[in-house]
């Protein structure tokens, strides 16, 4: 196993951590979502919140559920290509780079 992950993330990984975690699945990707993940833990709080005072319990489990699609959504539609370079590896280029002369 590397350790110094240098073939970035795995789309499919992050797809089932989606599906299985919900929110969680932002950990996998902290750099680029972090934002994300503290979204998902501050709704998920204020849905326990107003559950423990049983405030319409209808809309409470609609929240979660569009926590949940959330994330399957956004890790879904991003490219394999944004998790292999993550966390934004530059490509190696071979290429030498054109130099201006006066």
């Amino acid at each position: 196993m590397v350790s110094d992950n240098e073939e970035g993330k795995s789309k499919t990984a992050s797809v089932l951590l989606a599906v299985l975690l919900s929110f969680w699945t932002w950990l996998y990707t902290y750099k680029k979502d972090a934002w994300k993940f503290w979204v998902g833990v501050a709704l998920t709080i204020f849905i326990s919140i107003l559950f423990a005072y049983m405030v319409s319990s209808v809309f409470l489990y609609i929240l979660g559920l569009g926590i949940w699609f959330w994330a399957i959504i956004d890790v879904a539609i991003k490219k394999g290509e944004w998790y292999r370079s993550y966390p934004g590896k530059k490509p190696s280029s071979s290429a030498p780079t054109q130099q201006s002369t006066k």
